[in-house]
């Protein structure tokens, strides 16, 4: 194995980690609050983690033929859960009278 190839795996397993452990957060988060926007982030971070340890199995496993496609899946699955993470933020919780950001703060977004 070439240094940037183990470099890669490294870096690969920190991340599938990391994210693994926010996924775990916010399962846990979700069970005790009932909260969507939990329900959100755990499928989000779990696309991440998805992403982080598939892209590298098949790379190896194909010896990185197609990169370009690998690249596709992977980016698609990062933007996926990077829009559910900022879905989370928006997204209405039953219960209450206000978005997890308040309206005001929306509004004021959209004015500039």
């Amino acid at each position: 194995m070439e240094f940037i190839e183990g470099l890669y795996l490294v870096t690969t397993t920190v991340l599938a980690g990391a994210s693994a452990t926010l996924v775990a957060f916010a399962v846990a988060a979700y069970r005790s609050s009932g909260r969507t926007a939990m329900a959100y982030l755990a499928v989000g971070f779990g696309l991440v983690v998805i992403a982080a340890v598939g892209t590298p199995a098949v790379a190896f496993r194909t010896e990185f033929e197609n990169a370009e496609a690998l690249l596709l899946i992977n980016t698609g699955l990062l933007a996926a859960s990077m829009a559910l993470v900022a879905g989370s933020l928006v997204v209405y919780e039953p219960g209450t009278q206000e978005f997890v950001i308040p309206e005001s703060e929306l509004s004021r977004l959209r004015d500039r």
